[in-house]
């Protein structure tokens, strides 16, 4: 049976490899098989844990992506870099509110009952949906670098380079590309049933059964591996090092340029927020690379050794789910934590009648106290 529930996986619903190597896989002898039954000892214990630890987490996660959609889209945060990041937490947030029913059903309404056609319909949906979701994710994720890397390299020209209308291009573009990416994906499923004790139950499989099947399901594999998960790392690590380079080029030009004068402490004010800015960004592609490298490495692996989906790729995957998801909320944090005038518009849209209303009470409980007072 196919397992649609790792959105870390994407291409790892395929029972069988691609390219495989029997030399590679049979290497370790008793070694590798005392690895493997650690790994089934872990993913036994872990699971039960996970169909709990999910949902809170996609709870959180979608709350915590809304309020950073309605925070980075109000008039006095819109900026190119706002722009993208808004359209990063609308992936995110739909990444996990798919998550979200899928741990309820498969961990615990089906988990060990028999599943219904309703629920193989919903894996069907989730298996397709999840990914196009977790794959822009990706990919804004990598126009959010190159964007930033752009405007503090070529700091004059960076407004028009990285306007406000290309951001929202590039979320279009990046949004049309990867559904048409994801197209091998969405048309790799069918249905199958399983029958035991005159009880029926529903799941989806990969296509096998013809030469156009296997292509698509090669093709589907490799799309993922390559264009969704290590080609995205590999640009990230390099735009990351850049930006580093960058900022630390542009630090050296700033002391510099240190005197007393307004029009330098000015620039020195703009290049601290520019650079605070830059760094809390650069978490966020750090954070992403640790969630996605080990995955994208795992994946591949997949796909080149023999069995090692389903004695390596499979017990980890509720272990690289949660931790995806995780990332996928946590921007939240990092935003409240890193940015003052995140921190002050939020609490100027959801917290100000919170404030205003405690005033109120409290001018209220004085005005009270005075007249008792006075008595």
């Amino acid at each position: 049976m196919a397992d649609p529930g790792q959105l870390t996986s994407t291409a790892a619903y395929f029972n069988t490899t691609v390219g495989s190597n029997s030399t590679l896989s049979d290497m370790g002898g008793n070694a590798s098989q005392e690895v493997l039954t650690g790994l089934d000892v872990w993913n036994s214990w872990y699971r039960p844990v996970h169909g709990y630890a999910a949902p809170i987490v996609c709870i959180f996660g979608v709350v915590a992506n809304a309020l950073n959609f309605f925070v980075l889209t109000s008039k006095n945060m819109l900026s190119p870099t706002n722009v993208i990041l808004s359209g990063l937490a609308v992936s995110d947030g739909l990444t996990m509110a798919a998550y979200f029913p899928y741990a309820i059903l498969n961990y615990h309404m089906f988990d060990s009952r028999p599943s219904p056609l309703a629920n193989a319909r919903f894996l069907l949906f989730y298996a397709i949906f999840s990914v196009v979701v977790h794959s822009i994710s990706i990919w804004l994720t990598v126009s959010l670098a190159l964007f930033r890397y752009i405007f503090i390299r070529n700091p004059r020209h960076g407004a028009k380079l990285c306007s406000i209308q290309r951001a929202k291009l590039t979320i279009l573009i990046v949004s049309v590309v990867t559904m048409i990416a994801c197209v091998p994906n969405s048309v790799s499923y069918k249905f199958t049933d399983y029958t035991e004790n005159n009880v029926t139950s529903w799941y989806i499989d990969v296509k096998k059964d013809t030469s156009a099947a296997i292509f698509i399901k090669n093709l589907n594999f490799w799309t993922q591996a390559l264009l969704v998960k290590l080609l995205p790392c590999f640009l990230l690590t390099i735009l990351s090092v850049c930006l580093v380079k960058t900022m630390k080029d542009a630090e050296k030009r700033r002391k510099k340029l240190l005197n007393k004068t307004k029009k330098a402490d000015d620039d020195n004010k703009r290049q601290g927020k520019t650079n605070r800015t830059t760094r809390m960004l650069l978490i966020v592609v750090a954070l992403f690379l640790l969630t996605e490298i080990p995955q994208g490495i795992l994946q591949l692996l997949s796909g080149v050794i023999d069995g090692f989906f389903i004695n390596v790729y499979s017990p980890l995957g509720d272990l690289m789910d949660i931790l995806a998801l995780i990332n996928n909320g946590i921007n939240f944090v990092l935003y409240c934590t890193m940015s003052k005038q995140f921190r002050d518009t939020f609490i100027k849209i959801f917290l100000k009648d919170m404030l205003k209303g405690g005033e109120k009470r409290t001018a209220l409980v004085q005005t009270q106290a005075t007249r008792d007072s006075d008595v």
